[in-house]
């Protein structure tokens, strides 16, 4: 079984979507995968400031406008 970092998942994204994850778009999906959070504490807790948090998860999560961090996500 071979176990991908979080860093080499990152870089297959980036290579497959031809976009770049920022530091905010990797927090985001790390506090997202916990499960702990709400979509908007994710986003707050990344560094979005809370008037667009809400507003911003659901741009991150709905796979139109940020594909690769979607992607991120699922692997």
């Amino acid at each position: 079984m071979v176990t991908r970092t979080a860093n080499t998942i990152a870089r297959d994204v980036e290579e497959n979507q031809d976009r770049k994850l920022t530091n905010r778009q990797r927090e985001f999906a790390r506090h997202y995968v916990e499960g702990i959070y709400s979509n908007a504490e994710c986003a707050r807790k990344a560094g979005y400031s809370h008037d667009v948090a809400n507003n911003q998860a659901s741009k991150l999560l709905n796979g139109r406008e940020y594909p690769h961090v979607l992607e991120y996500i699922q692997d």
